[in-house]
């Protein structure tokens, strides 16, 4: 596959939603629009490039920051352009919420709950 190689009478489209700014919205104010973009003179490289970009920042701000102890320097990781890391992944209030009412703790509990909290402070320290 020559990525060089310009492209020539290709046209998506893709719905989106447009609200204005904020200086001159209106609660609920929206308006749905159909982009059409033209592909024409550009290159498949060009292409690739920009539907990478929000792959690899979703990589970075996800798996790459949270094993960056594990990362070296200028090592070449694999991962699945329809890999998880670039889906929304669970809030860490819910995870919290989730694994302390798996260890029990009642969550109206204040008090278990702070000790619950101090146990995986600890835990953490260790």
């Amino acid at each position: 596959m020559n990525l060089n190689e310009s492209i020539t009478g290709v046209t998506l489209t893709k719905s989106c939603n447009v609200s204005p700014d904020n200086e001159s919205k209106k609660d609920g104010e929206t308006k749905r629009i159909n982009v059409k973009v033209k592909f024409d003179g550009s290159t498949l490289q060009g292409v690739f490039d920009k539907a990478l970009a929000s792959t690899v920042i979703s990589w970075q701000n996800g798996v790459g920051r949270k094993g960056f102890d594990t990362l070296t320097n200028n090592q070449t990781v694999e991962i699945n352009f329809n890999a998880p890391a670039s889906k929304p992944t669970e809030a860490p209030e819910d995870a919290f919420s989730r694994e302390a009412k798996a260890a029990g703790v009642d969550m109206n509990d204040e008090k278990a709950l702070a000790a619950y909290i101090i146990k995986r402070m600890k835990a953490a320290k260790a």
